[in-house]
């Protein structure tokens, strides 16, 4: 539940390929006078800045105020957190009509950048794939397909013969 006595406000900063909107958002930050806190999306519970490595708010031109009705709603909605990709090897294999072999995910935390890969045995670990896909330096990076939460389901299931992969 969402307290009266906080401000809330998402964070939305602009980015090459537009990934965050005010409508789907980084991350989640509220205020009481200067006590800022942010929303983890690792652990889903607020973190006072001064008690972490984070330490301060992002610029206020990066920060759009919400209700606490719908920051209730934004937390509430977990998924709405998460980006996920179709991994395909490259963009090479992708082109020659090959099927992608498993799915990747980020949560950009304020504390933490958690990109992951779900692996050949049936579970998430941290990996550098998406990191990959966007670095301009990469000689030979794997080709991304940006997909839903549903789709990474579905595919996962089609994959690997998992359900509920996808839960947070």
């Amino acid at each position: 539940m969402m307290s009266e006595n906080y401000e809330y406000f998402v964070e939305a900063a602009p980015t090459v390929d537009d990934q965050y909107t005010v409508e789907r958002p980084s991350s989640m930050w509220r205020s009481a006078g200067e006590q800022w806190e942010y929303l983890s999306l690792i652990d889903w519970s607020w973190h006072n800045v001064k008690d972490t490595n984070v330490k301060y708010a992002p610029a206020r031109e990066a920060l759009h105020p919400v209700t606490a009705e719908r920051a209730a709603e934004l937390v509430g909605d977990r998924q709405g957190w998460v980006r996920y990709w179709a991994y395909h090897t490259n963009e090479r294999t992708w082109r020659a009509g090959n099927g992608p072999t498993t799915v990747v995910r980020r949560r950009r935390s304020p504390e933490d950048l958690l990109d992951e890969t779900f692996m050949r045995n049936d579970v998430w670990e941290r990996d550098s794939a998406v990191f990959e896909f966007f670095d301009a330096r990469a000689s030979n990076p794997p080709h991304l397909i940006e997909i839903s939460p549903d789709e990474a389901e579905q595919l996962l299931q089609e994959l690997r013969g998992v359900t509920g992969a996808t839960e947070l």
